[in-house]
């Protein structure tokens, strides 16, 4: 049978399909053989040397390709190979027109019938993007090529290549991700950047992968906030408690923001195209037993608007059994907060922040209130506004954060505080008398601010105090993070929610009018002050490495 003919397509940059490109289409559709086919470098005309990346999936259905594309122009010696099959000629040239003056450095390949590993084998590094059902034959036909393989990041391909001992992976959308993923490739020892992990590790929680969905009975989804991987940790922690549970985690972020572990990522503006909330409605609605939204956010993309309430009766309609799952500022209502709380950190928050976090708050509520769903929250403080909630506790990686240094010998201890936002943390209030115990000679106080989390965890750990949030009425991911550690940790917590959740934290409790008296009164009484450090370190363990928190979710999965 003889080939199609090549129609004389004119892309969007405005070129037609050289005529060497349509003898080697005609030559890959008659099913040429390898040692005819020329390789994907003398395609692109380089020479040996210059930097090749090479993309051979598919052009239409990879959602992380045009990040790729995009990030050219941060790479300024890297050229790319798209194999893109002559259907997929006009699409794969839109995309090169988007890349603006890296433009020039893309190549359009046409694709051979069989895309094997000697024609892929002059690249320097392959490039596997994400696509829906994209299969793994293309990943081991990159490394039987002896292809540096750069990924984007889904459990599938992360187990995938770890049995390989390779690869690296990037944030599907997140431009900086891909080009440090690229430049960790291009090194050829897969050691990552300073601050810059390989792998998107779940910082938060027990380290290690969930069990793949439909592997059992309940087919639990997550979705979609996954704030600080809290909801990678509690994949983690319900799968390893129960034989019967199988994951899906889906995570909605926009591309430049840092991911956690998941199984499928969803580019917050892609959320509004019709093929993306199809798709995801078709996975949520036809496959899943039990689902956990996360932060009152959308799992149908935003056909229904911007909150789960709009979704709620089509999951009713589908008979999945749904849970609701709270962090903070979703559901925490800034004026009764301050009603409570003379301290209260929403006296430093700008009124437009104000008037939108009450405007979210009471939405949610009604939201819960109405639905009448299992409701959890995951710090006690969070009982005060919905005090029908169960509380689920923050998770974080226990044995990670854990370090034998011992506390308060120091003449001059170090005292710690590191906020993520200041008017949250009460910082601009507890500075000052910091300050002055640390001009006194008192303390040795380090403001840490925007670190990455591995030196934070260094810091933590060489410390004697944390001095974390004073103003919100309950502890922390990093409080944890401290205890965890055998740190002191000072914070200010309210009774009520905790005396409701039937813990008391061994935490020094303090204001930001008490914390100087607070810090004198544990540096007085350093024996002490090192009982309550240890007795922070059991506490941690017995309430926040994930099993009491899937515990939590017990009846809801059953």
């Amino acid at each position: 049978m003889s080939p199609a003919p090549v129609r004389r397509t004119v892309s969007a940059v405005g070129r037609r399909i050289p005529r060497r490109w349509r003898i080697a289409l005609r030559r890959a559709a008659a099913g040429a053989p390898p040692f005819q086919t020329p390789s994907v470098r003398e395609l692109c005309e380089l020479p040996t040397g210059t930097p090749l990346l090479v993309h051979a999936g598919g052009i239409v259905a990879d959602r992380a390709l045009d990040g790729v594309v995009r990030t050219l122009a941060r790479l300024h010696d890297v050229h790319l190979a798209l194999v893109c099959a002559e259907a997929e000629w006009t699409a794969a040239a839109d995309l090169v027109g988007r890349a603006g003056k890296a433009r020039r450095r893309i190549h359009l390949v046409p694709r051979p019938r069989a895309v094997t590993a000697a024609f892929l084998r002059s690249a320097d590094v392959a490039v596997f993007g994400f696509a829906p059902d994209a299969g793994l034959a293309l990943l081991d036909t990159y490394l039987a090529a002896g292809l540096r393989v750069v990924a984007a990041d889904s459990r599938v391909v992360r187990e995938h290549l770890a049995r390989h001992g390779t690869g690296d992976l990037f944030a599907p959308g997140s431009l900086p991700s891909f080009a440090k993923a690229v430049d960790r490739a291009r090194s050829g020892d897969g050691t990552p950047a300073p601050g810059e992990p390989a792998v998107a590790p779940v910082e938060a929680g027990t380290p290690g992968a969930w069990r793949a969905l439909g592997v059992g009975p309940v087919r639990l989804g997550m979705g979609t906030a996954n704030f600080a991987g809290q909801l990678s940790a509690l994949a983690v922690a319900i799968t390893a408690a129960r034989s019967d549970v199988g994951v899906e985690l889906v995570m909605a972020k926009p591309p430049e923001t840092y991911r956690y572990p998941a199984d499928r990522y969803l580019n917050y503006p892609g959320e509004h195209r019709l093929d993306v909330q199809v798709e995801q409605a078709g996975r949520v609605l036809g496959w899943y037993t039990h689902l956990i939204v996360d932060a009152f956010r959308p799992v149908l993309g935003r056909a229904n608007g911007d909150d789960i309430a709009a979704d709620l009766p089509a999951l009713r309609r589908a008979r999945l059994k749904v849970a609701l799952l709270a962090h903070g500022s979703e559901i925490r209502h800034p004026g009764a907060h301050l009603e409570r709380h003379a301290e209260s950190a929403f006296r430093d928050a700008p009124e437009e922040l104000r008037e939108r976090l009450t405007t979210v708050a009471e939405r949610n509520r009604r939201t819960a209130e109405e639905s009448g769903l299992p409701f959890f929250v995951t710090t006690p403080d969070l009982l005060d506004d919905v005090p029908f909630a169960t509380w689920a506790p923050l998770i974080v990686d226990v044995d990670g954060w854990a370090c034998d240094r011992p506390v308060l010998e120091r003449a001059r201890p170090v005292v710690l505080h590191a906020p993520s936002k200041r008017w949250t943390k009460g910082t601009d209030r507890l500075l000052p008398p910091l300050q002055a115990l640390h001009d006194r000679r008192i303390i040795e106080l380090r403001l840490v601010e925007g670190l990455p989390h591995h030196e934070m965890r260094r810091l933590v750990q060489d410390c004697d105090i944390v001095v974390d949030q004073l103003v919100m009425g309950s502890y922390g991911t990093f409080s944890c993070e401290g205890m965890a550690a055998g740190k002191v940790v000072v914070a200010y917590l309210s009774e009520g929610p905790h005396r409701a959740a039937g813990v008391r934290p061994p935490i020094a409790n303090a204001t930001p009018d008490t914390l100087v008296k607070t810090i004198e009164s544990l540096l007085d009484d350093r024996p002490a002050a090192a009982a309550l450090a240890a007795e922070g370190a059991r506490y941690v363990r017995e309430h926040h490495d994930g099993r009491r928190t899937a515990a939590a979710f017990d009846t809801f999965l059953r």
